[in-house]
C-alpha cells in the first residue's frame, strides 16, 4: 500500500484543492453558485440534457430535433459528448445535469495528477513522493484553469501521459498495446485535441527514438502502423462528424499567406507570471502557459544540471523555443490547431508545452544533486533578469503588479531554499537538505493552489440558471397535451427572452434555434437574409414575423411576461412568472409554394422587411405587409408613438451596441441582447396612443424603422401557403412521413436543412430532393395525391463503423500473432 501513496496522493492532493476552491465559491451544495462559464453554460449543459434525455427514454442517438432546426446527433456526440464517462448521465437524477458536469470536472483535474504521476513513476522509474506534486502542477495549471469547464477536452489530457508513455514503451521494446488504445481512446474523445496531440506524437517519436533508438527502424515501421490503427478506429466518430463541419464552413481553411506575430516573446513568456489572468474569449491569442513559477527556476537548472545528457537538452530546448513560436505566431498556429484559426479559447496546444516543461523540471527535481551551488545563482540572476525586465518593460495593462510581485516572491524563496539545500549538502546535513527538499514541494503545492484558487473555476448563479426550469415543464407539458388532442405530431416552440440558444435541448422541445460548432451555416445565411438573428456558429429565431413563424412551424411561444397577447397569439397556460402563447398562424413542416414564387423572390437581394413584404405580394397579397411609420432616433433611444391599434416590429441601422430594453406607456418592457448582430425587432401589440421606447446603456445613437404590420396582407400570404400542406401520418427522431393532395404543382418545402443524411421518397419512389433558399429540403409535386417519406442516416456512419471495426480487427490479429510469438504487448 505504501508503494501506492505518491500515485494516490496525484489524485487526491488537485482533487482536494479544487474541491476546496468549489467551498470557498459557493458551488452547490455549499452554496448557490455553479461552475457554468462559456460553452459550458451555453452548450454543454443543452447538449449533456439531451443526451441524458436520450439514454433514458431510448430516443434516437442519430438525431434530434431538439437541437436547432433539426440535427445529425451522432457528430453532435463526436464534438461534444465523447467522453465513456458521459453515459454514466443515465444514472444522473433529474435536474442535476449540472453537478454530474461538476464531479466530472474534479474527477478529471484529479485523473490529470494521477496519470501524469503515473508516466513521472514509468518514465523515469522511480516512486518518489514528488511525482503527486508535479502531477497537481499538471492538473491545475493555467491551461486547466481556463479550460477546466470545456470537459470535451479534458478526458484528453488525461490520456496524454498515456499516450506518450506507450509511445515510448512502442519505440524502446516495441510494446503497442498501452499506445494503440489511449491514442484510439483519444481520438473517440476528441478528434479535435487529439490533432495537436498527434503532432506532438510526431515530434516526440523523433527525440525519443534520437535517445534511446530501441527497436531500431522496426519502430518506424510501428509507429507508422498503430498510429494508423488508431486514427482508422476514430473513423467511426470523425468521418461523421468532418462531413457534418462542411455545412457549417469549418473546413477547408486557406493556409495563411502572410506571417503575423501576435505579441512579443518578453509579453508571452511573462504569462508564466502565478496569478496571470487566464485569457479564454476575445480576438487576441494570450497562450494559458503557468504550471508554476518553479519550472523557470527549473529550466535553468535543467540546462546546468550534469547528470542529464546533453544530447537531451539540446533536443527538449529546440522543442520547447517551438512551442514559444507557435503560440505568438499565426502560421504555426494554424497548423497546431488543425489548420483552422481557433474562434477564442487560443493556445489549445499549450497543455503540450507544459507536460514538456514540467517533466524537464521533474527530472532536474531528481537529479538536483548533480547542480551546484553557483548553478542556483546562475538560475537566480537570470531569472531576476527576465522579472526585472517584465516589470520595466510592460505596462500595467499587459501584466499586473500582483501577478509580478507574488511571482518575485516564490521564485526568491525557492532560490533561497536550493541555496540552503547545497549548502546543506556542503556540511553533510543529510537532514536540513531533506527537509529544504520537502518545503520545496509544499512551496509548489501552495503556489499552485494559490495560484488556480485566483485564476480557476469560475462560478454563475444556479439559481438564475434553473429558476424557469419547473415553470417550463408545468407549461410545455400543456403544450404537448392539447398537441396530443389535436393529433398532431410535431411542433416548435421558440421564446422571447431566451437564457442561452439551446434552450430547446435544455428544457426538452423542438424549436427553430441552435448555437453549435456544427451547425448549418446555409440556415444561418438564410436567416440573416430575411432579417433574423443568425451568424457564423447559431441562428435563432430572434427577428421572425409572424409568416416565417408559421412557415418554421413555431405553435407556442414562452414568455416572462403575460402582457404579449395580441391578435397574433393567445396565452394558453402560465406557471410563476412564465406564461405560453399559441400563435394564431402555424403550418405544418411541409407546404407547398408555387415555382414561380420560388423563382422570382428575391430575398438574398432585398434583405429582411423588403424580402417579407415581397413574398406576400409573390402569395397573391395586395398592398404591403409592413407599412413603415413615423419614429425618432436620439442618442440612448429611440421610439415611436402608435397611431393605431397594431402589431409593431422595428429595424435599425448596423450598431456595436448589445442590448436594446424596450419600455412601453402600457407598462411592458422586454430586452433584446445582441443587437448587434442585427436583426427584426418585435416591438409587439400596441393599442392607439401607446408611447414605445428602445434604451441602451452605451449611449449611443440607435437608428430604427419602425413598421406596422397589414394583418390582411398576412392573412392573404398565409392562406396562400396554408391551402396545400402535408398531413403528417408517423414521426419519429429519424423518420417523417405524410401525405398531401396537390391541386396545383409548386414545390413541397420542409423546414429541414438540406444535408447528405436525409433520403426523400414520394410515393415509394426515392427522387433526389431540391434546395429552397439554399438551405431547405424541397421537391416539386405534380397535382394529385401523393404519400412522403423521410428517412435520416448519418451520413459517413456506415463507412466510419467499416474502417473502424477493420481497424480494431486488425489490431486484435497483430495483438494475437504477437502473443504467440511470446512478445510482451
Amino acid at each position: 500500500m505504501r508503494k501506492r501513496i505518491p500515485l494516490l496522493a496525484s489524485f487526491l492532493l488537485p482533487f482536494v484543492i479544487v474541491i476546496v476552491v468549489c467551498i470557498e465559491r459557493g458551488v452547490y451544495p455549499f452554496g448557490e453558485r455553479c461552475i457554468l462559464q462559456v460553452d459550458m453554460y451555453h452548450q454543454y449543459c443543452p447538449f449533456f440534457t439531451e443526451l441524458m434525455d436520450k439514454l433514458k427514454s431510448g430516443g434516437s442517438l442519430f438525431y434530434s430535433w431538439n437541437i436547432g432546426l433539426g440535427a445529425d446527433f451522432v457528430s453532435l456526440y463526436a464534438y461534444y459528448l465523447a467522453s465513456p464517462l458521459n453515459w454514466l448521465l443515465i444514472l444522473c437524477p433529474d435536474g442535476y445535469v449540472i453537478e454530474f458536469m461538476t464531479v466530472l470536472v474534479l474527477l478529471k483535474i484529479g485523473l490529470c495528477g494521477l496519470t501524469f504521476g503515473y508516466y513521472l513513476k514509468m518514465h523515469f522509474r522511480t516512486n518518489h513522493f514528488a511525482i503527486s506534486i508535479f502531477g497537481t502542477a499538471y492538473a491545475l495549471s493555467a491551461f486547466m484553469a481556463a479550460y477546466a469547464w470545456n470537459i470535451m477536452w479534458t478526458d484528453c489530457l488525461v490520456l496524454t501521459p498515456f499516450i506518450i508513455l506507450g509511445l515510448e514503451r512502442l519505440i524502446k521494446e516495441g510494446r503497442p498495446l498501452l499506445y494503440y488504445i489511449s491514442l484510439a481512446l483519444c481520438i473517440l474523445c476528441n478528434y479535435y485535441i487529439s490533432i495537436m496531440i498527434c503532432i506532438f506524437l510526431v515530434i516526440w517519436f523523433f527525440v525519443t527514438w534520437i535517445l534511446e533508438r530501441g527497436q531500431g527502424f522496426r519502430a518506424w515501421l510501428q509507429f507508422g502502423i498503430y498510429s494508423i490503427l488508431a486514427g482508422g478506429t476514430g473513423a467511426v466518430l470523425m468521418i461523421p462528424t468532418v462531413i457534418i463541419m462542411g455545412y457549417n464552413g469549418s473546413v477547408g481553411k486557406a493556409f495563411p499567406k502572410n506571417m503575423e506575430w501576435y505579441f512579443n516573446i518578453l509579453e508571452e513568456l511573462a504569462r508564466h507570471a502565478m496569478l496571470t489572468e487566464t485569457y479564454t474569449t476575445g480576438d487576441e491569442h494570450w497562450p494559458n502557459i503557468y504550471c508554476g513559477v518553479f519550472v523557470l527556476i527549473f529550466f535553468v537548472l535543467f540546462l546546468l544540471n550534469r547528470r542529464i545528457s546533453r544530447k537531451k537538452k539540446l533536443l527538449y530546448v529546440p522543442i520547447a523555443a517551438l512551442f514559444v513560436l507557435s503560440f505568438a505566431n499565426n502560421m504555426l498556429d494554424f497548423i497546431w490547431h488543425g489548420f483552422r484559426y481557433p474562434t477564442s479559447l487560443p493556445g489549445r496546444q499549450s497543455f503540450l508545452y507544459i507536460f514538456l516543461l514540467l517533466i524537464m523540471a521533474f527530472e532536474t527535481f531528481l537529479h538536483l544533486r548533480r547542480n551546484r551551488i553557483w548553478h542556483v545563482i546562475m538560475a537566480a540572476v537570470i531569472n531576476g533578469g527576465f522579472w526585472f525586465a517584465v516589470y520595466w518593460f510592460l505596462d500595467e495593462e499587459q501584466f499586473g503588479f500582483e501577478a509580478w510581485l507574488a511571482s518575485v516572491i516564490f521564485a526568491g524563496a525557492y532560490v533561497i531554499l536550493l541555496l540552503v539545500y547545497f549548502t546543506a549538502g556542503r556540511m553533510g546535513n543529510r537532514k536540513l537538505r531533506r527537509l529544504m527538499l520537502q518545503i520545496v514541494c509544499l512551496a509548489i503545492v501552495a503556489e499552485i493552489a494559490v495560484n488556480y484558487g485566483e485564476t480557476g473555476l469560475g462560478t454563475t448563479s444556479r439559481t438564475a440558471y434553473l429558476k424557469q426550469m419547473e415553470d417550463y415543464t408545468s407549461v410545455l407539458a400543456v403544450a404537448k397535451e392539447q398537441s396530443e388532442e389535436e393529433e398532431e405530431l410535431f411542433y416548435r416552440v421558440e421564446q422571447l427572452e431566451r437564457k442561452t440558444k439551446n434552450d430547446a435541448p435544455l428544457y426538452d422541445y423542438p424549436s427553430a434555434t441552435q448555437f453549435s460548432s456544427l451547425m448549418n451555416l446555409n440556415v444561418s445565411h438564410f436567416y440573416q437574409e430575411i432579417g433574423i438573428e443568425g451568424g457564423k456558429n447559431f441562428y435563432s429565431s430572434n427577428g421572425m414575423t409572424p409568416l416565417f413563424e408559421a412557415m418554421f412551424s413555431v405553435k407556442y411561444v414562452l414568455a416572462d411576461n403575460g402582457l404579449e397577447e395580441s391578435p397574433l397569439r393567445t396565452i394558453v397556460a402560465s406557471a410563476g412568472e412564465h406564461w405560453l402563447y399559441e400563435n394564431r398562424y402555424v403550418l405544418p413542416m411541409g407546404f407547398m409554394m408555387q415555382e414561380d414564387v420560388i423563382a422570382e423572390w428575391d430575398y438574398d437581394n432585398l434583405g429582411d422587411i423588403s424580402a417579407q413584404n415581397q413574398l406576400a405580394r409573390l402569395l397573391g397579397a395586395t398592398g404591403q405587409m409592413f407599412s413603415s411609420v413615423a419614429s425618432e432616433s436620439v442618442v440612448g433611444e429611440s421610439g415611436f408613438t402608435a397611431e393605431e391599434d397594431g402589431c409593431y416590429y422595428a429595424t435599425y441601422e448596423k450598431t456595436t451596441v448589445t442590448d436594446l430594453t424596450e419600455e412601453t406607456s402600457d407598462g411592458r418592457t422586454r430586452t433584446f441582447s445582441k443587437v448587434s448582430h442585427g436583426y427584426t425587432l418585435d416591438l409587439g401589440y400596441c393599442k392607439a396612443g401607446t408611447s414605445v421606447t428602445l434604451k441602451n446603456d452605451d449611449e449611443e445613437t440607435v437608428s430604427i424603422t419602425v413598421y406596422r404590420l397589414n394583418p390582411e396582407v398576412l392573412d392573404t400570404a398565409f392562406e396562400a401557403l396554408n391551402r396545400q400542406t402535408m398531413e403528417m401520418t408517423s414521426f419519429s427522431d429519424t423518420h417523417v412521413s405524410g401525405k398531401i393532395h396537390v391541386a396545383e404543382a409548386g414545390r413541397l418545402i420542409f423546414t429541414i436543412a438540406k444535408e447528405d443524411g436525409w433520403t426523400l421518397f414520394v410515393d415509394s419512389v426515392e427522387v433526389e430532393p431540391e434546395e429552397f433558399g439554399g438551405a431547405f429540403i424541397s421537391v416539386h409535386l405534380d397535382e394529385g395525391e401523393h404519400s412522403i417519406e423521410l428517412k435520416y442516416e448519418t451520413p459517413g456512419l456506415r463507412m466510419g463503423a467499416a474502417i473502424s471495426g477493420g481497424c480494431v480487427l486488425v489490431f486484435l490479429l497483430l495483438m494475437l500473432v504477437r502473443k504467440k510469438q511470446g512478445k510482451a504487448l
